[in-house]
């Protein structure tokens, strides 16, 4: 009834999560409705449900995969089920789901990660000690320092190796590279080292964030996602098509793209390895520490390098040339 007046609760921080599986005739898509149960499990696992939604969103996917997403839903893990009648891709549907929610904090996921618990927690952590980070990964990209990151010429910065060798050969695994030629093995830091060697870090508080952030999984700050794009998307899938929509965002705003040090979420792809399944299954989730997020939390530094901005991308190009960072 109208006259019986229920105070709307709102969470801190909501989970936005796409998936497409046309079918599973096609070999790629075979075990993708097994992979979303790994991922969504995971997630469900991993997370704080007092302060974290979930927003499932099925892109006109099969029978198989819609079941698997269903039978989260039937167990109350989702909050909000989105299903479309047509693939109308991932961009498009990330955008209207995050610039709808209300959350302070918001994570776009891809639909094929494996999370480790204790990741939102990091994450959060992040968010906390560091308020000038605006976009922070739980899968620690630091051979992406350079890109969208001008922001971080004016902190003091540090250089050395911190991300454990295990955990970059993890990441590579999962995308498909070698441990010797893969995105980390290329040479970056000051064009003398390779990614692996040495990479960028922020310490603030007893936290440490990597300098470098990924959209495939990544974090948001309520300031970042009101600076998403808001030109209507034209395609299904184009190449780079997140660089226009959404990585320019945190660095226009004044933020720090960061990386947790430690990988905590595994990229899953197509299948799941049964050595990667095993390492997973050894870490239980009971008894997991919950995020703690922080409230009304502002960065007066974040306001001022987005006045510095169109002068500061400049400057950093200048100090990359000359090999200075």
């Amino acid at each position: 009834m109208k006259s019986d007046v229920q105070k709307l609760e709102h969470k801190q921080h909501r989970i936005i999560l796409p998936f497409w599986i046309p079918d599973i005739m096609n070999p790629y898509f075979r075990n993708q409705p097994e992979v979303l149960r790994h991922c969504l499990q995971s997630l469900s696992d991993t997370i704080n449900h007092a302060s974290t939604n979930i927003t499932l969103i099925n892109n006109n996917s099969c029978p198989e995969a819609s079941e698997v997403a269903e039978s989260f839903v039937a167990k109350g893990m989702i909050d909000k089920y989105v299903v479309l009648s047509e693939n109308r891709g991932k961009l498009e549907t990330v955008l209207a789901e995050a610039r709808a929610s209300y959350e302070e904090f918001v994570t776009i996921a891809d639909g094929d990660f494996l999370f480790m618990k204790g990741w939102e927690k990091s994450v959060a952590d992040i968010m906390r000690a560091l308020p000038s980070a605006g976009m922070v990964t739980c899968f620690p990209t630091a051979h992406l320092g350079y890109f969208y990151n001008s922001n971080s010429i004016w902190f003091p910065l540090k250089a050395g190796k911190i991300i454990d060798d295990k955990d970059i050969d993890l990441f590579e695994q999962g995308i498909g590279h070698s441990a010797s030629s893969g995105l980390y093995s290329k040479t970056g830091f000051k064009r003398k080292y390779s990614w692996r060697q040495r990479h960028y870090y922020i310490e603030r508080k007893g936290c440490t964030a990597v300098v470098g952030a990924v959209h495939a999984l990544a974090t948001y700050r309520r300031a970042v996602v009101e600076t998403f794009s808001k030109k209507p998307v034209e395609l299904r899938f184009g190449n780079g098509y997140e660089h226009d929509y959404i990585d320019f965002a945190s660095e226009k705003s004044g933020f720090l793209r960061v990386s947790t040090p430690k990988l905590m979420a595994y990229h899953m792809g197509n299948t799941l390895p049964d050595e990667v399944e095993d390492f997973f299954a050894e870490s239980k989730y009971n008894d997991i520490e919950a995020a703690v997020w922080p409230i009304n939390q502002k960065s007066r530094r974040a306001k001022f390098l987005k006045i510095l901005f169109p002068m500061g991308k400049y400057v950093f190009r200048l100090l990359r040339k000359l090999r200075i960072i």
